[in-house]
């Protein structure tokens, strides 16, 4: 289903443009920041206890478009596109896929500073 991950982070010249206000830029948009609750977690069937902060957590995720919406601004058209996140499936899940035979490759996150866990 999917064929590649596609690292979302910001480029120099996105990230020169960040608020002057904020210590240090976000390397990605807020807008990809998910956060899931004890509730989230224990229907996932996922314990954190053993993660840490850079840890990876595999994620797969079907999405329903919300929003969509477009204008002219001084910089050129704008474009944007909400999307609440219906379904997800941890690493339990990929567990199960690999048992009957299929797996994809892992892309090599650490020179994005991710460590493994």
């Amino acid at each position: 289903m999917f064929s590649h991950l596609t690292d979302m982070a910001r480029d120099a010249e996105e990230l020169k443009d960040a608020s002057p206000m904020a210590p240090e830029p976000d390397k990605y948009p807020w807008g990809l920041r998910i956060t899931l609750d004890q509730d989230s977690l224990e229907k996932l069937g996922v314990d954190h206890s053993d993660w840490e902060v850079g840890a990876v957590f595999h994620l797969m995720a079907l999405a329903k478009v919300t929003s969509i919406s477009s204008h002219d601004g001084p910089n050129g058209q704008r474009c944007d596109v909400g999307l609440q996140i219906t379904h997800l499936a941890g690493p339990e899940n990929e567990e199960k896929e690999e048992e009957e035979g299929e797996e994809d490759e892992e892309p090599d996150l650490s020179q994005h500073g991710y460590h493994r866990y």
